[in-house]
């Protein structure tokens, strides 16, 4: 769709001669946006229905993803949920210093990652895309067929359960899971 869009623009632009500039963005977040709750629940579709397997070929269970609304939510939950799952571990009611560390190291782990990931999962921004709308009206029907990044058009369970994650699990994760 990218290149497509700056294909059209170059042409539309191109024979010009005074420089200009023109932005487009292909997004789809104001006219086809997809939540991250939607995304996560396209995910867990998907491997319900078409599940990974264990190495002795047994189909793995996936539970629904928990979302928080903010950092402060999330870790809340992760401390809470450490100590309910340390509980299950022990049976003294003590936890060995390696089994410390070890529950420590995960937290920190999931911690860690979760505030990689925060700008993506909390994001709120949205992407003006006008001038791709405005450059798409100014194309023929047959040209707009033709050069096709038109962002309504995302069919977003198509693209997940037939694209997106078929795609990851053969080239990605090269059949692993799938015995």
């Amino acid at each position: 769709m990218v290149v497509n869009a700056t294909m059209a623009a170059m042409a539309k632009h191109g024979a010009a001669q005074k420089p200009e500039l023109h932005v487009y963005q292909v997004a789809s977040s104001v006219v086809n946006p997809l939540s991250y709750q939607d995304l996560v629940r396209l995910f867990y579709d998907y491997f319900t229905s078409f599940p990974c397997k264990d190495s002795k070929g047994r189909s793995v269970h996936v539970s629904r993803m928990k979302l928080f609304s903010s950092m402060d939510d999330f870790s809340s939950h992760l401390q809470t949920d450490v100590i309910q799952r340390s509980r299950e571990v022990v049976s003294n009611g003590k936890l060995s210093k390696k089994d410390e560390y070890l529950f420590q190291k995960l937290t920190d782990q999931a911690k860690h990652l979760a505030n990689i990931y925060e700008p993506y999962t909390f994001y709120g921004g949205r992407f003006d895309n006008t001038n791709t709308e405005m450059l798409m009206e100014d194309m023929s029907e047959e040209e707009r067929r033709s050069f096709g990044f038109d962002a309504k058009s995302i069919d977003w369970k198509e693209y997940f359960s037939k694209i997106h994650i078929p795609g990851l699990r053969r080239h990605v994760m090269k059949g692993r899971g799938m015995y």
